[in-house]
């Protein structure tokens, strides 16, 4: 008898391993990190129009049925709150449990509260300067703001420098709310979901809610992403991307090509002291970067004198600030190519002396470098 209850036991196991790591494959995970950001604003002491409860309440449970739907993908989920801004839950491996105890810790209790809602989204940035990977923010908020500076600009900012999809969750109303802010925080990328509280009151909605944020279906071709850009395969006309570089729609790295110029007093090739911090940052990030292609510095000069001579003294300008970047930062000789173009390439007119003073110049690329997340 004990070794059939054993038999059984067993067979339950490994049914139950069986079905976990059909789960696992089902589900391919869109983002890396998380963080959502919960507004306890006054505002949002208010009762949701069309119900009997207050925007916080009606957070809160959202939030506690989006974390029962949530797969265990190995994210990292984190928990704050704005107005005031404060962490509830740091960045650390996702799982349901222990993350529905951090909700239990948000507090419905608001009182007048102001509304800094940019303040609440710059207290993330030490969290996202620790994290790797894909970011998103999700929001939940009715827009209203009434104390700091602009959140649009502060949000746009940090899409950009930590490569961050931010989702909205509306409680904006026709008593309460700015609507159009949320709607622009959410279009900052592409990947944005924006939707209203009342919508995600339908259990569908919120398991579509949930998918479109955080995973796709492995058996959906464009679910795959082999190079973890954040782009799916079937889309993606670069697929062999660098990990850390930044990628446009496509999933194509996004070029930064980074311009030097040096102008020149008349008739001289010496680099001036007022360009030498400039020749320095140029240095710095030549250095910093993996690969690039040779770097061309290319002389002109402005219109006086002959041709030949303007020539020749263009082609020192260039090699001026060659050997200049050469000797000073100790950069291989062999990263640069210099030429001079004499008068043949003007940027100003020749006619003033001002536009004179443009055409004195030596210009640089440094291309085949791309923008990181």
């Amino acid at each position: 008898m004990k070794a059939t209850k054993l038999i059984l036991l067993s067979l339950v196991l490994v049914a139950l391993a069986v079905s976990s790591g059909f789960a696992a494959e089902k589900y391919v995970k869109k983002v890396d990190n998380f963080i959502i950001l919960v507004d306890r604003s006054g505002s949002m002491d208010e009762k949701y129009v069309g119900t009997k409860d207050k925007k916080i309440v009606l957070a809160k449970s959202i939030l506690e049925r989006m974390n029962a739907m949530i797969p265990e993908l190995g994210y990292n989920g984190g928990l704050s709150l704005a107005a005031y801004a404060k962490q509830i839950q740091a960045l650390e491996p996702f799982a349901a449990a222990s993350y529905g105890a951090s909700i239990d810790k948000v507090p419905t209790v608001i009182g007048s509260n102001p509304t800094p809602l940019s303040e609440g989204l710059k207290a993330l940035e030490p969290a996202l300067q620790g994290a790797s990977g894909r970011n998103a923010i999700i929001i939940l908020s009715d827009g209203q703001e009434n104390v700091g500076t602009d959140s649009l600009k502060t949000a746009a900012a940090m899409a950009e420098k930590y490569n961050v999809c931010f989702h909205t969750i509306s409680f904006a109303d026709t008593v309460d709310g700015n609507q159009k802010l949320l709607d622009d925080i959410t279009a900052l990328k592409p990947c944005g979901v924006g939707v209203s509280a009342a919508q995600l009151a339908d259990d569908a909605a919120m398991k579509k809610f949930v998918k479109d944020v955080f995973y796709d279906d492995a058996s959906d071709p464009c679910a795959l992403d082999d190079d973890g850009d954040g782009v799916g395969n079937c889309v993606d006309k670069c697929p062999d991307t660098i990990k850390g570089l930044a990628v446009d729609s496509n999933g194509c790295p996004i070029p930064d090509v980074v311009r030097l110029m040096v102008n020149f007093d008349f008739d001289k090739y010496n680099v001036k002291p007022e360009y030498h911090q400039v020749l320095a940052d140029f240095a710095a990030y030549m250095k910093k970067q993996q690969s690039f292609t040779v770097v061309e510095i290319a002389g002109h000069t402005d219109s006086v004198g002959s041709d030949a001579y303007n020539l020749k003294l263009s082609d020192r300008r260039a090699k001026s600030v060659r050997d200049y970047l050469v000797k000073n930062f100790g950069l291989d000789e062999k990263l640069f190519s210099s030429k001079g173009y004499g008068e043949s390439k003007p940027i100003a007119t020749n006619d003033t002396e001002a536009g004179r003073a443009q055409n004195r110049r030596i210009e640089a690329e440094l291309k085949g470098v791309y923008k990181k997340k």
